[in-house]
């Protein structure tokens, strides 16, 4: 990680207080994570800090929702010296209400990062795009830079964030620095494999369920199958009683298989498709067509919008920006 980064978001934490932590909107195990160890450790160490969510955590994190952080009505925003966003890369993604958003940025916010696409839009930046999760460049910052005394609750945290955006150390953002980072983190005495059980190996029998009538029923293949997708629709979900925020795993039943190279998932949302995408190849980037859909993220894990109500004009689109990837062109007749 970038030693000056790490070393001013260390002195910011350390020499600021009465912080509001918001994390992306529909958060992830890396926005949660770091959202909820960067809250503990604040207060922890005499801070004034609150942290919001505006609805519940997907239900693999709701056992970890630390004492104190409101979920559904916001706070005021003017009662805060510093706006902290968390693992977001854009305003648009800010994890607050619609009609705060736009509101955000004539408060002193600190950005704080790994997107490589991250807009910058704080009046501080703390962005490491080469770090493997918001998680990491908090936990490294708060513990060489800021003298705070890291707990085993915060530090828990911390690798929670860490393992969801690592998929347990099996992503290509793993490097040696991430399992330095882990054998820190684990040093304080959090409990690793009580971890990793509840974030990997305690889905619920009708997830599983879900899951299953996915693949068997919606799940194609193109490109000799190279690109695997599938569309999770509103019946699926309902039928098997898993609620939207659930799934934020299910792209991996996808990535898994065999010969696959590129997976995509996509869902309703208000007056289109959100669209998740994966790629197990450096040479086949999806960033590229997140992008062009109205979205971003990493190379090999993006996410964009299809503004359409039919869902087979969405696939439509999307084939052809993953033939464009693959070196395939689609010849639609």
């Amino acid at each position: 990680m970038t030693k000056n980064v790490s070393s001013e978001l260390g002195a910011f934490i350390r020499e600021n207080d009465n912080f509001l932590l918001l994390a992306h909107e529909k958060p992830d195990g890396d926005a949660l994570g770091s959202l909820f160890g960067l809250f503990t450790l604040l207060r922890e160490n005499g801070k004034k800090a609150d942290a919001y969510l505006p609805e519940p955590p997907p239900a693999r994190y709701t056992s970890y929702l630390p004492e104190g952080v409101p979920v559904g009505k916001a706070p005021a925003l003017d009662s805060y010296s510093w706006i902290v966003c968390l693992d977001t890369s854009v305003t648009d993604r800010i994890g607050i209400d619609k009609d705060l958003k736009g509101k955000i940025l004539t408060f002193p916010v600190a950005n704080i990062d790994h997107h490589p696409d991250n807009k910058l839009f704080g009046k501080l930046n703390f962005v490491v795009p080469e770090a493997a999760a918001t998680a990491e460049i908090l936990f490294r910052s708060s513990r060489d830079f800021t003298e705070m005394r890291i707990s085993q609750k915060a530090a828990s945290f911390f690798l929670i964030g860490l393992l969801m955006d690592t998929g347990g150390f099996r992503y290509d953002n793993t490097k040696s620095a991430t399992f330095r980072t882990a054998s820190d983190i684990t040093a304080i005495g959090v409990d690793y494999s009580g971890i990793i059980n509840s974030m990997f190996f305690s889905q619920p029998l009708n997830f599983i369920r879900m899951e299953a009538e996915l693949v068997s029923k919606n799940l194609r293949t193109a490109f000799s199958g190279k690109y695997a997708w599938a569309y999770l629709s509103d019946e699926i979900l309902a039928a098997n009683s898993v609620d939207k925020k659930d799934t934020e795993t299910v792209i991996e039943s996808l990535r898994q298989i065999q010969d696959v190279v590129i997976a995509a998932i996509l869902y309703r949302k208000d007056d289109g498709f959100k669209i998740s995408l994966r790629s197990k190849d450096k040479k086949y980037p999806v960033a590229n067509i997140a992008r062009f859909l109205n979205g971003g993220g990493h190379e090999l894990a993006a996410g964009g919008f299809i503004r359409t109500s039919d869902v087979a004009e969405a696939e439509k689109i999307l084939l052809s920006k993953v033939g464009e990837i693959l070196g395939e062109p689609v010849n639609f007749k």
